[in-house]
């Protein structure tokens, strides 16, 4: 078969002439595909889409050479396009794992932390402790605890510096004392 009845063929979207193409062209497709590719399924897969947008633009090519070039090219930029993407994700993997060991380790801590807290608050009278886990825990203000509460404004102040020293006392020597003297 000569060139003219190729691309005569193509143009007029005749699918044996298609498929000779294909026929042509496939494996030595496949083989260069994989050379950048991990798997061959993957390799089969961008060589069936640089099919497929031949078919798509058949009647953009006036010679052999150019239906050749364009495979191959199309091939290789799929190619590189799916190693940049892979190159992208096992950074982001990457970044993302370190992230989320990061993140681990803080709700480790955090974890801690807040056993030791509400162990501590358990021991506190009662009222101090329904102030403190009010006003901390719930972000309630001090009108609204009195309100709730069913107390004065001034009785929950008093409760809420009692029951704050008490807990510092309580934690006295675990490393605790720090945080609680900077944040409570």
């Amino acid at each position: 078969m000569n060139e003219e009845f190729y691309i005569t063929g193509l143009l007029q979207g005749n699918e044996q002439v298609f498929r000779e193409i294909f026929e042509k062209y496939h494996t030595r497709l496949c083989y260069f595909a994989s050379t950048f590719l991990a798997t061959d399924q993957d390799a089969e897969d961008v060589v069936q889409e640089a099919f497929a947008k031949l078919w798509q633009r058949r009647e953009h090519f006036p010679d052999l050479n150019s239906i050749k070039a364009f495979l191959y090219i199309t091939v290789k930029n799929r190619c590189l396009n799916i190693y940049k993407h892979g190159k992208v994700v096992r950074k982001y993997e990457g970044s993302l794992e370190e992230e989320w060991e990061s993140d681990a380790m803080i709700r480790i801590i955090e974890s801690e932390v807040l056993e030791n807290v509400f162990q501590a608050l358990e021991k506190l009278p009662a009222g101090c402790r329904n102030v403190l886990h009010l006003s901390y825990f719930e972000g309630m203000k001090h009108k609204d605890i009195a309100h709730h509460l069913q107390v004065s404004v001034n009785t929950v102040k008093t409760q809420k510096t009692r029951g704050l020293h008490l807990l510092k006392r309580l934690l006295k020597g675990s490393s605790l004392t720090l945080f609680l003297s900077h944040y409570l």
